[in-house]
């Protein structure tokens, strides 16, 4: 929960920093009222990269038992539920962090999923939740990524990045 402010974020990673001289990548929430801020404080702060995004607040209740589904009430909401706010955090963090590089995360069931996120701005994306259903879905998603390129005559997938910028 330390990336919830600016000042958090900071004061986290630059502990870390101090203590490491490998790469930080600061995975970020969704659940905060300016993720752009915040990615900018984790790259003043040592973060070489963000990784866009974790999880979203969410809850589900179970109608027969009257009680939530999980034990603490509620947790983090994954998979192809959350791709849409994934797609604008990386959106709007490349827009205002040209230069920071962001892998992005969330949702990614598909080659085209993972073409969303690229052309918002991401400069690599992670297939998570998708693996659970099917370990090899990153190959799957590598191979419909790698089709959906041929298909439309790109040749890089480093030309997809950022388009939707214009």
């Amino acid at each position: 929960m330390f990336a919830h402010s600016p000042e958090s974020t900071g004061s986290v990673l630059r502990a870390v920093a101090a203590q490491t001289g490998l790469p930080l990548w600061a995975k970020l929430s969704p659940n905060v009222a300016d993720l752009a801020e915040i990615a900018a404080a984790a790259a003043e702060s040592g973060a070489s990269a963000v990784t866009l995004v974790n999880t979203v607040l969410g809850m589900a209740v179970d109608v027969e038992r009257r009680r939530p589904v999980l034990g603490a009430g509620g947790g983090g909401l994954s998979g192809a539920a959350v791709h849409p706010v994934a797609v604008r955090a990386v959106f709007d963090v490349r827009a205002a962090l040209p230069d920071l590089p962001i892998v992005g995360v969330g949702g990614i069931m598909s080659g085209e999923d993972a073409v969303e996120l690229l052309m918002a701005g991401a400069d690599a994306v992670q297939v998570g939740t998708a693996t659970f259903r099917d370990p090899r879905a990153p190959r799957q998603v590598l191979e419909q990524l790698e089709t959906w390129c041929a298909r439309r005559g790109v040749r890089r997938v480093a030309d997809l990045i950022g388009a939707a910028h214009g």
